[in-house]
């Protein structure tokens, strides 16, 4: 998300960028920091309304943990966790989209083509990005990392390896030939 930030604000975009506490944002970016999946989804909601490009560019947890009150004391059985399914952003402001661009990711353990494509329907992006997180070496850890986008019929436009300053700026470059 930084690097597209960056790349966007290069290209003379104002950007509002949402990130949890620790995340690392662009210095001249509008920056919104939250605390939970829930403080994320209402950011996301309230800012998408004035924006002509949204970028999911990293998705929160997919489930939560079921909060309790006060400490919970150490048991001899261990403890057992209820998770709670998080609401999908990107869907839900898919469902208000408008004139809007969407640009979505899928993180996959595997390059799953197929799923991301059923994201980009289901979710109505114009864009989605596919990276395998479970490749070693790529991704999360690493400044490298290895993409494919697909456009909103599901054709491959891209498919590239490099930096994420490099994919990013590949990434921006499909999003303007979107506006063109």
């Amino acid at each position: 998300g930084y690097h597209l930030a960056v790349e966007a604000q290069n290209r003379g975009a104002k950007v509002i960028f949402i990130t949890g506490e620790s995340g690392l944002a662009p210095e001249t970016a509008e920056v919104i920091r939250v605390r939970s999946a829930d403080d994320m989804l209402k950011a996301a909601l309230k800012n998408s309304e004035r924006a002509d490009i949204v970028i999911g560019a990293a998705a929160v947890g997919d489930f939560t943990v079921i909060r309790t009150k006060g400490k919970i004391k150490r048991g001899k059985a261990g403890l057992v966790l209820r998770l709670l399914p998080t609401t999908d952003i990107l869907a839900e402001i898919s469902e208000k989209k408008g004139g809007r661009i969407m640009v979505g990711f899928s993180a996959e353990s595997g390059f799953d083509k197929k799923r991301a494509i059923a994201k980009l329907k289901k979710k109505k992006l114009d864009l989605v990005v596919l990276n395998d997180i479970s490749r070693p070496g790529l991704g999360f850890a690493s400044d490298e990392n290895e993409i494919a986008v697909f456009d909103r019929r599901g054709r491959k436009v891209l498919e590239k390896r490099g930096s994420k300053q490099e994919l990013a700026c590949a990434i921006i470059d499909k999003i303007e030939g979107l506006i063109r």
